[in-house]
């Protein structure tokens, strides 16, 4: 629990420390890259180690943190609506069902027959 809070914190701070000192631009088009960058890098580390810290899935919460950096881009540029944000949300969410474990047991040792065993039915 504390080895996850502790890159938290520190990407927490270092996103405060980057929305107070660097310069506000005034339109995400008229930004140039280092604002955009590292804007958006701290961003995204800090919520990816936020639902991580949820979740316990580093993978998923970085598909989850794209998602809410991909809706936030969306509304800066002001393309944001209610299609945009549901194909945005359904997406992502299609995205992480395909990561879900399956838990089917189709090939479990139980179920799968012996080779050996399948010759001898063909023989007889």
């Amino acid at each position: 629990m504390i080895f996850s809070l502790v890159p938290m914190l520190i990407s927490w701070g270092i996103f405060i420390y980057v929305v107070l000192k660097i310069p506000y631009p005034e339109t995400l088009t008229s930004a140039n890259i280092f604002q955009v960058f590292s804007f958006f890098t701290s961003l995204f580390l800090s919520l990816s180690f936020t639902i991580n810290l949820l979740l316990h899935f580093m993978f998923k919460s970085i598909i989850i943190s794209f998602g809410i950096i991909l809706i936030i881009v969306l509304k800066a540029l002001n393309s944001l609506n209610i299609v945009s944000f549901g194909l945005t949300v359904i997406a992502f969410g299609l995205l992480l069902s395909y990561l879900k474990k399956q838990k089917s047991r189709l090939t479990s040792r139980s179920n799968v027959p012996k080779i050996r065993n399948l010759s001898r039915r063909k023989r007889h």
